[in-house]
């Protein structure tokens, strides 16, 4: 497990800050979210929904990848309009198409597994870490 420390991780979100919000602010017009909440019960029930999903489909996941993102100027929740998410997706290994033997470090997102999303924004949604 690599772990980081709380200031490490003060760290990465101040320079997340510093770098990149007064662009995104000003492209959508009002501060963005800096952060987005799930559960425990949440992220355990979408480990265990991907691993029972990938054993039914004969796929091995072997990890989550987080991909930013945004919603729609008109999402269904205007809470939430224009503002940065983040959303989970299982993954694979690689196989390599001459020997279909998996190449180090590398995978592939698996698009027939849902992902995960819906996570609550920071409070205020421009809440720095820690809140």
């Amino acid at each position: 497990m690599k772990k980081i420390t709380p200031d490490e991780a003060k760290e990465l979100n101040q320079n997340f800050i510093k770098t990149r919000t007064k662009a995104i602010d000003v492209a959508i017009g009002k501060k963005d979210a800096i952060s987005t909440w799930f559960s425990l019960d949440d992220l355990k029930e979408y480990i265990a929904y991907v691993e029972s999903e990938g054993k039914s489909k004969g796929i091995t996941v072997n990890g989550i990848r987080v991909y930013f993102g945004a919603y729609a100027k008109n999402t269904n929740n205007p809470n939430k309009s224009n503002l940065s998410t983040v959303f989970f997706v299982p993954t694979e290994s690689n196989k390599n198409p001459l020997g279909n033997v998996e190449l180090v470090a590398s995978s592939s997102d698996i698009t027939k597994i849902d992902a995960l999303n819906e996570g609550q924004t920071g409070y205020p949604p421009s809440a720095t870490y820690p809140q």
